[in-house]
């Protein structure tokens, strides 16, 4: 279709997120004529309608779509909102399983959560399901509290995207959805502790029994099963510089906050004789750090988290400097590697010819610097450069749309032994009779008809190297008659690399209650992480507690005076402004 000259009028703005950040890319059909445009690289447009008047229509992945009337007179600006949270789109497996001895198979659903209501015990017989309450419509159920002679079962598996997601609607000062507060994965976003397993052993847990701040009647038990490291001594040193898109579209929960949770094994395994450099491409082109020993974990994984998305992609230069880092950094006989990760191709700014991107990667690969590239949140590779010039690099090319994905690609960057100590791991817990009444697993919780489609069937997650898992129980303390000192068993299953068959570990959790202002700094956090998950869920289990009393808790607790630890106290003071003005408690 094409517009006289006599009926050629100009609409121009430009296009921004909730940040204030230019979006670019960005789709623009016009009604008048039925053509499609996009925004440039700083998210501005400029294009022809056939009237003075028009109306348009902007669309992009990840943002909800927006119509409006506009004028050719002036220019506007146009802000995109987010797309609501889908929790796990079609992903009914569950997480977590509750055994009871002697029901009948018809009661899995109830077992599981689905008609259990949060004040403890089983409501009604096996074909009866107890009204869940006024928040019936999530996706997800909070797991119960059951009697004392059920086992409870829950994925191995160590995610930690939820926190991002938690970040990302409270920056944008929306309460945040019910199904989007997976407490387990808050907990893991803030364990950086690890306790290494016996020589001969695949796995250790380590646990504390504290009082409840939200029911003084109850006790809180909090475990940390860890696995063990593999020994890469024997490999060369790494020179890994990660090139990392901070661009203004990365800011999607499957996009940058994938890359930050996924890059916790990585670190996790670096040893003193690696090092790791960080470059950004986005509003700035920049070298966060170089040559960093990895013995510097804690100041890897902060600079790391204070990344923010932002601008547009000059992947180019990005790229152009990583490769200057790589090469100052070199390490003779090393793995000397550029990983790019982003979510789109490498833009070129200023234009530059497709063959001398290919000759830069290529003239590198020669040199000994190898190029890895990791695919963030994008539907098809058909058409993307990043697969070819991974090979032209001699890397490795990934789809990332899951942490474990980009967990696993990372680590294979520094040795494939490290992403996968044991698989279809999971665990179990049993507690003494004698010591706790009715309990429940804190997070792990279900989709509702999780149990219907698969019952009984929980689906282990895969271990790397030197992992380490949180997880959180709350029970009803019994006065002991019987001079037991157990008061759990832990029963950890997996399958070894290479094998079939299931394997078992098991430890005993002693009874001895410590009061939680006295308990270690780590399992503090973890209950202070879990009453902010339960009041974001709007959850009957947190009592009382209000959000003030929220606040003073984290403030006494999160004095580690870091970037995390203050970004939580500031999330927390969020919450409680938007929560406050809510007509619901």
């Amino acid at each position: 279709m094409q517009l006289t000259a006599r009926s050629q009028y100009y609409l121009t703005g430009e296009v921004l997120d909730v940040h204030g950040d230019k979006l670019q890319n960005v789709s623009i059909s016009s009604h008048s004529t039925g053509l499609t445009y996009l925004t440039g690289i700083s998210g501005e447009f400029r294009i022809l309608s056939r009237s003075i008047l028009d109306t348009l229509t902007f669309a992009i992945d990840g943002y909800q779509a927006y119509t409006t009337e506009v004028n050719s007179g002036g220019y506007m600006s146009v802000t995109l909102k987010m797309n609501e949270f889908l929790a796990d789109g079609d992903d009914r497996r569950p997480v977590s399983l509750i055994r009871v001895p002697d029901w009948d198979s018809s009661t899995t659903a109830l077992v599981a959560g689905v008609g259990l209501g949060a004040g403890g015990g089983v409501s009604g017989g096996a074909s009866e399901l107890p009204r869940v309450g006024r928040r019936e419509f999530r996706g997800r159920v909070e797991n119960p509290f059951v009697p004392q002679w059920a086992t409870i079962c829950f994925t191995g598996a160590v995610r930690r995207e939820s926190y991002s997601t938690i970040r990302r609607f409270l920056d944008m000062g929306s309460e945040v959805p019910a199904d989007a507060v997976k407490i387990e994965e808050m907990l893991n976003y803030f364990n950086f502790a690890y306790d290494p397993p016996g020589a001969r052993d695949i796995f250790t847990c380590a646990s504390q029994v504290m009082t409840c701040p939200w029911n003084a009647a109850h006790r809180l038990l909090a475990l940390r099963v860890c696995s063990r490291k593999v020994d890469i001594r024997s490999r060369p040193p790494a020179n890994l510089v990660l090139l990392i898109d901070a661009s203004g579209s990365m800011d999607m929960p499957n996009k940058l906050p994938l890359v930050k949770a996924g890059i916790r094994l990585l670190v996790d395994n670096l040893r003193d004789i690696d090092t790791i450099s960080l470059v950004e491409f986005g509003r700035q082109v920049r070298v966060l750090f170089a040559g960093m020993p990895g013995s510097e974990k804690t100041r890897i994984l902060r600079a790391v988290e204070g990344l923010r998305a932002d601008g547009p992609s000059p992947g180019l230069q990005g790229l152009q400097l990583a490769y200057a880092v790589a090469k100052q950094q070199f390490i003779p006989g090393g793995n000397n590697r550029v990983i790019l990760l982003t979510d789109g191709d490498v833009s070129m700014e200023p234009p530059a010819a497709e063959q001398d991107l290919v000759d830069l990667v290529s003239q590198q690969s020669q040199a000994g610097i190898r190029l890895t590239c990791g695919g963030l949140g994008m539907k098809s590779v058909k058409d993307s450069r990043l697969p070819r010039l991974a090979e032209i690099g001699r890397g490795d090319f990934a789809y990332l749309d899951d942490e474990n994905i980009v967990e696993q690609m990372l680590v294979q960057e520094l040795d494939p032994r490290l992403a996968t100590v044991a698989s279809n791991v999971s665990m179990s817990v049993e507690f003494s009779p004698a010591l706790a009444g009715q309990y429940r697993l804190i997070g792990y919780n279900n989709k509702r008809n999780a149990l219907a489609d698969t019952p009984g069937i929980l689906e282990g997650g895969r271990v790397g190297s030197g992992s380490s898992e949180i997880a959180l129980f709350e029970y009803a303390p019994k006065r002991d008659t019987t001079g037991a000192d157990t008061l759990a068993r832990i029963k950890v299953s997996y399958v070894l690399p290479g094998q079939t068959s299931a394997k078992q570990q098991y430890f005993d959790c002693m009874d001895g209650v410590v009061p939680l202002e006295r308990a270690e700094p780590e399992w503090r956090r973890m209950v202070c992480l879990a009453l902010f998950g339960m009041k974001l869920r709007r959850s009957d289990n947190a009592g009382t507690v209000g959000w003030p009393d929220l606040e003073k808790m984290a403030k006494r607790i999160f004095t580690g005076n870091n970037y995390l630890d203050d970004e939580y106290i500031s999330l927390i003071d969020r919450a409680k402004r938007i929560y406050e003005k809510s007509r619901f408690p």
